[in-house]
């Protein structure tokens, strides 16, 4: 996975510890509850990772599958980010490399984070494995997004 630089220490005008809450910035955040400049990720509560760049979002689900309370978090997080920025993104990231099933939860999943996107006018993209392109397809539901091919693709689009 491809590591964006981020600065030593993040301000705390940037980033309260208390309330997992951070300010809209015109560079890529990653950092975790410690302050470290990693990936932003509350392990005991957040079914996904979350990167916020200048002009795109990324939400990554943990998986190996999504059941109803996950994709109810996750929704609530990108609806929240997408609500609390000045300017929409313009790109909503969804990476489903660590879903392994393709389940009717991440199928809603989809098309609930779609309509978020288009509603704020960001473009939706999607990166999956095989197993869940395949499963959209048949269903007629991969025109919701721009497929993107490769992680190293989704963190070109992230910047």
């Amino acid at each position: 996975m491809p590591r964006i630089d981020a600065p030593e220490a993040i301000p705390e005008d940037v980033f309260d510890a208390s309330s997992m809450q951070y300010s809209n910035q015109k560079t890529t955040l990653e950092f975790t509850a410690s302050r470290s400049p990693l990936i932003w990720k509350d392990d005991l509560s957040t079914p996904a990772e979350m990167r916020l760049g200048p002009s795109a979002i990324l939400v990554r689900p943990l998986g190996p599958g999504i059941d109803r309370e996950e994709a109810a978090a996750i929704v609530g997080l990108v609806a929240t980010e997408l609500r609390d920025r000045k300017t929409p993104p313009k790109r909503l990231l969804v990476d489903l490399s660590t879903v392994s099933v393709p389940s009717s939860m991440a199928i809603g999943l989809l098309l609930e984070l779609a309509r978020l996107a288009e509603e704020r006018g960001s473009v939706p993209h999607l990166h999956a494995p095989r197993k869940m392109l395949e499963v959209l397809r048949m269903l007629q539901l991969d025109g919701r997004y721009t497929m993107v091919v490769s992680e190293r693709r989704l963190a070109e689009l992230l910047r």
